[in-house]
């Protein structure tokens, strides 16, 4: 039996670890109901919600992403083509967004370079484009639907004559070519502007073949000296241009004699 130093010793623990578990407990109590312990459950309650939100999230896009990509397979496969894949090249399903072609060439995303996945800088609008400058833009194609031959020019300038003289009356040109004169157009400005930027020609005259420049008065008077006039004008024109021919040297004498 033990002795009643020991039993007191027994008893004093006991009162110890009761205490002891007393006091934690309601230290454990109080700290669970502090705001600072309840605003930190909270923010980490929120952030394990946003991390679950995200995981379904991605997990769900991927999932379409992939039945897209596998029904696009699917469809290539059907018609006999080769299914490429948009970002990767090939038949993986990492990219969902494939495409194909007959050929099997890649074929990249709208707004994506061919190389390096950068995106195409969109060229911005030149200081000269404003309303008087896509005004002459339009009115350079409705002049240029009035025949497959365009002559850009200007009643005082020699230049502008000399190439008028060789392809209205050195040659027969069916149909005939058009002429505008830019210095008694309303808007002969802006459309020698504009000509300037499509065809980098600056000066008259300017003398198109369906929409293309092949120059002014010297370069009209290389081709005609060269014997390389009808073969240029027929070549670009193609069947637009039904009949170019040069007119005999005493034919041409008689229409200018005419004309004085």
């Amino acid at each position: 039996m033990p002795s009643q130093r020991r039993m007191r010793l027994y008893v004093l623990l006991l009162a110890l670890a009761i205490i002891t578990i007393l006091y934690m407990t309601g230290s454990s109590s109080q700290t669970r109901t502090s705001p600072f312990y309840t605003k930190t459950q909270e923010v980490l309650q929120e952030q394990e919600y946003v991390d679950a939100s995200k995981q379904r999230d991605a997990g769900g896009v991927g999932s379409r992403l992939k039945v897209a990509a596998d029904d696009a397979r699917k469809a290539a496969e059907e018609k006999g083509q080769k299914f490429v894949d948009s970002i990767t090249g090939g038949d993986s399903d990492k990219a969902p967004r494939g495409r194909y072609s007959k050929d099997g060439k890649q074929q990249p995303l709208e707004g994506v370079a061919a190389v390096g996945g950068r995106t195409q800088d969109k060229k911005p609008p030149k200081e000269n484009e404003t309303e008087d400058y896509h005004d002459a833009e339009a009115e350079l194609n409705i002049i240029l639907k009035k025949s497959p031959i365009i002559i850009f020019s200007k009643t005082y300038c020699p230049h502008s004559r000399k190439a008028k003289h060789i392809l209205l009356e050195t040659f027969d040109i069916d149909p005939a070519p058009y002429v505008v004169e830019l210095d008694e157009h309303p808007i002969g400005l802006k459309l020698q502007e504009v000509l300037a930027d499509t065809t980098g020609r600056r000066t008259v005259p300017n003398v198109m073949v369906l929409g293309q420049s092949i120059g002014g008065g010297d370069q009209m008077q290389e081709l005609d000296e060269t014997d390389t006039m009808a073969k240029t004008i027929k070549k670009l024109g193609d069947t637009r241009i039904t009949h170019v021919t040069r007119r005999s040297r005493q034919s041409e004498t008689r229409r200018v004699r005419r004309r004085a």
